[in-house]
């Protein structure tokens, strides 16, 4: 059977779901196509409201690409709904009943809205669940009983099946399917045109990262883990929780399983030079197994790496290994730095607890990367003055750090979704959760303030007097809030413009990303 998987994602390609997805099929004796569409193509989509849609060039190349496809999958995030919906009705347009189904964890959390636009619908973890229904469908029998799918019959009555454990073994699935043998995705530079992937191209629109001598490397883009040991309240990984209780949440890779791919994309593609290791909490094991790692990864593969941490997994014992195994970049969840704020998204350590894990990354600040550190702004339900604490404790932070602010976004799936509806802070759920802007806070003065600690050599001094409390309430109103967003604008375009100049005065290759990322906040400006 032949089966097109469909991923809005950004220009990196990073999506393990899809790609493990398609290696399983292809496992099992199935073809596979998979197709890449724009996710951060958009030039004005941090305009509140706006919907994002494709050129119609785009749409095109798409519905050509699954007309000789049995099934279409679509899986994304509620970020990407707009396109969803988008390149689905086209396909339905194009060829009516040809099998689509949606996944991801937008559906998964919201199955019965799917079901207004497709008649299947995959909920939770998919490996075992799609290839059972596409072995079914490929038999011509019956599949409305497939476990963790939603159905609507041909009679309009919904099917919502239980679901099958979680697969505790991750050793048992494939490697991501990097093989390019069948992959579609967009020209960057025009994003009008749907090309097939050849190493050529790929490499070139990948993220380049520096090492620990600031030599930029191609990178490849990973897990060891899935799922998650918190339960914040802002993040969809409590809805999981829920979804599969009683079970064994975050599970784990064997370090030799891991050590397996990483050895076979270094044989395919050996002009990767660098390991970004995307789990959510890669520290969250054992400081023997993560030394074990260390000890295999320095034999066995000895390439440059980074990963992130929290506070409450990181130790001085597990950073040292690492460090010595080859990590030169480490991020960092520090959210808020009130105690009724971190109480409020469950996340479980006090600043007392994040300032050591911050000190141990300090401790080895000259053999790694300038680190990132993420805050949450935004959060319609904390004070002023909760805000405020955050700000003197980044302001405390020893240098240098990126700081990554971030809006607060009650998406679908997390313990705020309704909260927010319910206290009136939404009353458009698509304008103000699915267009949302994650990445770029909203216009106020305080956050103005969170963005001036993005500039390491910019006076903290000066920040704290500017967070007086007279400065703070003359100038935190709404009627300013234009003003404030705008200089926040222009200042991250200068962000961009000096990380540029720094590439180009030390004679290295500009990072791809920030190439992409100063066009886009000068895009947004026009």
């Amino acid at each position: 059977m032949k089966v097109a998987l469909i991923n809005p994602t950004p220009i990196d390609h990073y999506s393990p779901c899809t790609r493990t997805l398609s290696a399983y099929l292809k496992q099992h004796g199935h073809d596979c196509r998979l197709i890449f569409l724009p996710a951060d193509n958009y030039t004005t989509r941090f305009q509140p409201g706006y919907i994002k849609q494709m050129q119609q060039s785009l749409v095109d190349d798409l519905v050509g690409l699954v007309e000789d496809c049995d099934l279409v999958g679509v899986s994304f995030l509620t970020s990407m709904f707009d396109v969803a919906v988008q390149a689905t009705r086209a396909i339905q347009k194009a060829f009516p009943g040809k099998p689509i189904v949606w996944g991801g964890f937008h559906p998964t959390t919201m199955p019965q809205q799917a079901l207004d636009f497709v008649d299947m619908v995959c909920v939770g973890e998919g490996e075992l669940a799609l290839l059972e229904l596409v072995e079914r469908m490929e038999a011509g029998e019956d599949y409305f009983d497939v476990r963790n799918f939603w159905f609507r019959k041909p009679n309009g009555k919904v099917v919502g099946n239980p679901h099958r454990p979680l697969i505790q073994d991750l050793d048992t699935l494939p490697y991501q399917d990097f093989d390019l043998a069948d992959d579609w995705t967009w020209d960057p530079e025009t994003a009008t045109r749907l090309v097939k992937v050849e190493w050529g191209f790929f490499k070139n629109v990948v993220p380049t990262y520096p090492d620990r001598n600031g030599d930029l490397r191609i990178s490849y883009k990973t897990m060891i883990t899935r799922g998650c040991p918190h339960k914040c309240s802002y993040c969809g990984v409590a809805f999981n929780h829920d979804l599969y209780k009683g079970q064994k949440y975050l599970r784990r890779r064997s370090v030799e399983h891991m050590v397996g791919e990483i050895k076979q994309v270094m044989r395919r593609f050996p002009e990767v030079g660098i390991i970004h290791f995307q789990d959510d909490v890669f520290f969250s094991t054992s400081t023997e197994e993560i030394q074990k790692f260390a000890e295999v990864w320095k034999r066995e593969i000895g390439l440059p790496f980074r990963a992130q941490c929290s506070p409450t997994t990181i130790n001085e014992e597990k950073y040292a290994a690492l460090i010595e195994a080859g990590l030169c970049f480490t991020e960092l969840g520090i959210q808020t730095g009130s105690a009724e704020t971190m109480r409020m998204y469950k996340r479980g350590m006090t600043n007392e607890q994040l300032l050591k894990a911050v000190n141990i990354i300090s401790k080895y600040k000259d053999f790694i990367q300038v680190p990132d550190y993420h805050i949450i702004l935004d959060n319609p339900w904390e004070s002023t003055e909760d805000v405020m604490k955050g700000l003197r404790l980044v302001c405390t932070l020893p240098p240098p750090y990126n700081l990554l602010p971030s809006s607060l976004i009650a998406y679908p799936g997390t313990e705020f979704f309704h909260k927010a509806m319910e206290d009136g802070f939404v009353t458009d759920e698509f304008n103000q959760v699915y267009r949302a802007s994650f990445h770029v806070p909203k216009g106020s003065y305080v956050n103005f303030l969170f963005f001036l600690c993005l500039f390491n050599n910019f006076p903290k001094e000066i920040v704290q007097f500017l967070a007086s409390e007279r400065f703070v309430r003359r100038l935190n109103q709404r009627k300013y809030d234009q003003m404030w967003g705008r200089m926040y604008q222009y200042g991250e375009l200068l962000r961009k413009a000096q990380r540029f100049s720094q590439f180009a005065v030390r004679g290295k290759l500009l990072e791809i990303t920030s190439l992409r990322e100063l066009k886009r906040v000068a895009n947004q400006m026009k």
